[in-house]
């Protein structure tokens, strides 16, 4: 986007290099290609740049004047994905190869596919001319990799209504939505099954990889189970042990949290019954506590819910399963 930005405002005749170092970037960090630039000086960067060029709709402008192919290793996976959905799985999956601290988020829900995406700093949500830049270049990639002029049903941004004319219509389409807790864009199903036109899938194959081995070796897939199990366990005595407060600390949906861990094979219910159980049979084997004590730590708040849950988990009860025989 830096790049975007500067080379627009040397067709405007705009000079830049007063600019850059307002906001803390030098003339070589825009020109050498290799560079990973700050977020937050990027941000300033089109924010300034907008109100250099008295714009109110530079970050769309500029984000709808770019075609896929300039978008670097993610715009050419994207356009060699067998289907607009696919192309879009894979944006969520490589994100990271472009904006480093960002987040993207798929979520369908009742026939429609929500595109969402924010910094994942929470000081730096909410910067107008880089939401809007954004969404600009999702509508225009859609464009781009069907090759039909398709239209969002809806768009959503963190900050706020602003007061000057903007060209919301013109460039995205669809009603706003302000105030949000992410910026997004939203299809109709039937939209994103649409074909990416010219798609080569092992073309597609070879950019993957690429950009693999630039994100790094993927994670192991129990991490994020494991810190489930973690924080439902820190949880469960505060009776905050639900997926909302648990996602809300991973800094995700609790749609995208039980996405995510069904792919593991797994379910947040699962995980906070299995919790459950061990915080359970650890009070009840290694301490004296009183049932509505142990109760309490699993995370229940009536003893007798305890009760129907250590029945159904061991077919005792929890003062059967404490009075039983122990293994010299």
């Amino acid at each position: 986007m830096a790049c975007f930005v500067i080379e627009d405002l040397r067709r405007r005749r705009i000079p830049v290099d007063g600019l850059l170092q307002e906001v803390g970037l030098r003339r070589t960090d825009v020109d050498n290609p290799e560079n990973r630039l700050p977020q937050a000086a990027v941000f300033r960067l089109i924010e300034s740049a907008a109100n250099l060029a008295g714009d109110p709709s530079y970050g769309l402008r500029l984000g709808a004047a770019q075609d896929a192919r300039a978008r670097g290793v993610l715009g050419f996976l994207a356009l060699n994905s067998p289907t607009l959905i696919d192309a879009m799985i894979n944006m969520e999956r490589f994100y990271r190869v472009a904006r480093e601290g960002g987040e993207f988020e798929i979520e369908r829900e009742d026939g429609d596919v929500t595109l969402r995406f924010r910094p994942g700093d929470p000081a730096l949500r909410g910067f107008r001319q880089n939401a809007e830049f954004l969404a600009a270049t999702v509508v225009r990639v859609c464009r781009d990799l069907t090759r039909h002029a398709i239209y969002p049903i809806g768009a959503g941004f963190i900050h706020e209504k602003p007061n000057a004319k903007v060209e919301y219509e013109g460039i995205l389409g669809c009603p706003i939505k302000f105030a949000q807790a992410w910026d997004s864009v939203i299809y109709t199903e039937e939209t994103m099954r649409l074909p990416v036109e010219g798609a080569d899938i092992r073309l597609r194959q070879v950019l993957e990889l690429m950009c693999q081995r630039v994100l790094g070796p993927a994670p192991e897939m129990q991490d994020l189970v494991r810190k489930v199990r973690e924080l439902i366990l820190e949880k469960l005595p505060t009776g905050l042990a639900n997926i909302h407060v648990v996602a809300e600390d991973l800094n995700m949906s609790s749609k995208t949290l039980e996405r995510r861990l069904a792919e593991r094979g797994e379910s947040f219910s699962g995980l906070l019954d299995g919790a459950r159980y061990e915080a359970a049979k650890h009070y009840l084997e290694a301490t004296d506590m009183r049932i509505s004590q142990i109760a309490y730590m699993a995370g229940y708040t009536e003893p007798s819910a305890l009760v129907r849950a250590f029945k159904r988990w061991t077919g005792a009860t929890p003062m059967q399963f404490r009075d039983r025989p122990r293994p010299n």
